[in-house]
């Protein structure tokens, strides 16, 4: 077990409402919060409010977000046609003895009907925190919460830090990031033991870096490292990039 934390800064707002979405041919009303959490928002889920076979969540999540859509943009659903707008997270009460609740990660494709539950999703970690005090799971007073977090993807734990006001998770406040117009309360996510969340290891290959042949780029040097999720690390001028590039020019360059 690693001896030292990760730190994010992020902040979250959320809007509640009663999710109806389509499955089978039938309309199902689920009670939902759509939740911004860092640069990505989401639907947010009780799981109390799902069904207890998991093989019947892809079907709703599917449905709910829009997908697939082979024209991108999730018209029919809640996703924003990017995969950072395209997401579920479930919240409920904790299996793990050293956290407050459980929180399962739905990473939906856009145009493909296709649901990942293998990474956590870090933005998202930012919004379950309040979630689960602003809907009555933890109680919360005084001017911060604590909330301990299992993360069911990855078996991770993570303590989520955020500024309280009246007995509710803050919302206002002076944090800006990267990718979010506005301000907003921040929210302190510390990473017990982030090493390995994936693939076991802090550096899958054992390596600090590696040379990879990539179709198309030729070989490019990267580090391999798995905290928090699997991460692929690479110079912007390997893959012919200056760095300072917005995700348009990004994506346009991703064949």
């Amino acid at each position: 077990r690693e001896l030292w934390r990760a730190g994010f800064l992020s902040m979250a707002r959320g809007l509640g409402r009663r999710l109806a979405t389509r499955v089978a041919g039938q309309q199902l009303k689920i009670p939902a919060t759509f939740m911004r959490g860092g640069t990505s928002n989401a639907i947010v889920l009780h799981q109390k409010d799902l069904p207890t076979d998991r093989k019947q969540w892809d079907e709703i999540f599917l449905a709910a977000i829009g997908s697939p859509d082979p024209y991108g943009r999730q018209l029919d659903g809640m996703g924003g046609g990017v995969s950072s707008l395209s997401k579920v997270c479930v919240v409920g009460a904790s299996t793990h003895p050293d956290a407050d609740i459980d929180y399962t990660f739905a990473q939906v494709q856009v145009k493909d009907a296709l649901v990942d539950y293998n990474g956590n999703c870090g933005n998202m970690l930012a919004a379950v925190g309040p979630f689960a005090v602003d809907e009555g799971l933890l109680p919360a007073d005084g001017s911060e919460a604590v909330v301990r977090v299992h993360n069911t993807n990855t078996g991770k734990i993570i303590h989520a830090r955020f500024p309280l006001r009246d007995g509710f998770a803050a919302v206002d406040g002076d944090l800006a990031i990267p990718g979010v117009a506005g301000t907003g309360a921040p929210v302190r996510l510390e990473f017990l033991s982030p090493g390995g969340a994936s693939t076991g290891k802090l550096l899958p290959t054992g390596n600090v870096v590696d040379t990879l042949d990539v179709p198309g780029v030729g070989k490019v040097r990267a580090s391999l490292v798995d905290a928090a999720n699997a991460c692929c690390f690479v110079s912007a001028a390997g893959p012919g990039l200056r760095g300072p590039e917005l995700p348009h020019p990004l994506d346009a360059h991703a064949g």
